[in-house]
């Protein structure tokens, strides 16, 4: 219900040509304790105050001049879009019923006919007015609801947009898991598989020995023809050859201090050349070493550059499919000096090139080379205060390019 006081307070326009009706109508309303009374007896002007007051209720004449009630009633239609409630009371002298029924057709809420019963007229002005009020409010309540719908929809979305960031939050951590999870596995091949290297190397290296030896008294203590000399020269000359990669295989996988020491690039270079040398003979590679003269050692951890050097070699091996050119290159460049890989491969796609030094981010089907990665290789460059470059074009191939300073500072591991 609402309340009487409300009522009270609602908000009236008067709109009749004749002003003793008017002054009649304020009186009895004031009387009935109304307050808020608006009156005009032109009809032209009945428009602009609807819209200005926003009144609770209209008593209006169906017969005035310039504009009669039924072209007024029309404009607080259009005023209140048509299909809001028009609060109108029709009071009019015509007592022709198809005039009334024309007056509800046309949006009217009740019809009194003049001479007016005073009492009727106010019974009839409370009920339009409460019906008037419940349809505010109950509008008011609309709005609300659906502005609470709204925040509420718009909490829902938020809250949705954050389950889905968490869910691929959450997937992309268990993909990062699985990754690390392959990679430490392959690290664990890899280590089993470099002690298995060392373990053999040791033990060919012992009667390889043993063979030389005995090639050698044979050399120096027979006299023998030329052809057979040579034969015995070339066999101690490869018995050299295998004992020297054994003593690489033992290097390169025995651990070291992380202490940088100077180091003779081209060197660290050519013995993992020698490690990638059948590699590239069965992918018929042809490799190009463009090394400058008097390069100066640099202070790196050997075995850290190595693996890094090898890791850029097992990436342009990958690239270059039945055939390529593999070319090193070697400079001085002020305080540094720079080694570039550069092969003729497949190259990298250029969506790819900003995630190549992610984590674990491979374009390989499955795990493969040595598990450091470009993302590792660049870690251990930057620990050595230098920098790690790639640049690569699709179907043309990718330079791998390596700045280390020549005077780093210090000896503390790395």
């Amino acid at each position: 219900m609402i309340d009487k006081a409300e009522i009270l307070k609602a908000k009236i326009l008067m709109v009749d040509d004749e002003s003793s009706n008017i002054i009649v109508l304020e009186s009895a309303l004031k009387q009935a304790n109304y307050s808020c009374i608006t009156s005009t007896t032109d009809s032209r002007k009945a428009a602009s105050l609807y819209q200005e007051l926003k009144p609770d209720l209209v008593l209006l004449d169906l017969r005035m001049p310039h504009l009669d009630g039924f072209q007024v009633i029309e404009q607080i239609k259009q005023i209140e879009n048509d299909d809001s409630y028009a609060p109108i009371l029709v009071l009019t002298a015509e007592s022709d019923p198809s005039v009334r029924l024309k007056a509800l057709q046309f949006g009217a809420r009740d019809f009194l006919s003049k001479p007016l019963d005073l009492s009727e007229v106010l019974c009839r002005i409370q009920n339009i007015l409460e019906v008037r009020l419940l349809n505010k409010n109950l509008g008011a309540q609309k709005d609300f609801v659906e502005q609470r719908v709204l925040e509420r929809t718009a909490d829902l979305k938020l809250a949705n947009q954050q389950l889905k960031k968490e869910i691929a939050e959450r997937e992309r951590s268990e993909k990062e898991l699985q990754n690390v999870n392959q990679q430490l596995l392959h690290v664990e091949k890899l280590s089993a598989l470099g002690q298995l290297a060392a373990s053999i190397a040791h033990e060919f290296n012992n009667p390889l020995m043993g063979i030389r030896n005995t090639l050698e008294q044979v050399q120096q203590g027979t006299t023998m023809e030329d052809s057979l000399k040579e034969l015995v020269e070339l066999s101690i000359n490869e018995s050299n050859r295998i004992m020297n990669l054994a003593h690489q295989l033992k290097d390169f996988y025995r651990p070291t201090s992380g202490t940088p020491q100077p180091l003779n690039l081209h060197n660290a270079i050519d013995d993992m050349l020698m490690l990638k040398k059948n590699d590239f003979n069965k992918e018929n590679i042809q490799l190009t070493k463009e090394y400058v003269e008097c390069l100066p050692d640099v202070r790196v951890v050997e075995d850290q550059f190595k693996q890094v050097i090898l890791n850029l070699l097992q990436n342009s091996n990958e690239a270059c499919k039945k055939g390529g050119a593999i070319t090193i290159r070697t400079k001085v460049l002020n305080s540094n000096v720079e080694v570039e890989i550069e092969d003729t491969g497949q190259g990298i796609k250029q969506q790819h090139m900003e995630k190549i030094f992610d984590p674990f981010f491979t374009t390989k089907g499955e795990v493969k080379g040595t598990g450091l990665g470009l993302s590792v290789s660049y870690g251990i460059i930057k620990k050595h205060g230098g920098d790690l470059k790639v640049r690569s074009t699709e179907g043309r191939g990718t330079q791998s390019i390596i700045t280390l300073p020549i005077n780093s500072n210090g000896e503390e591991s790395i």
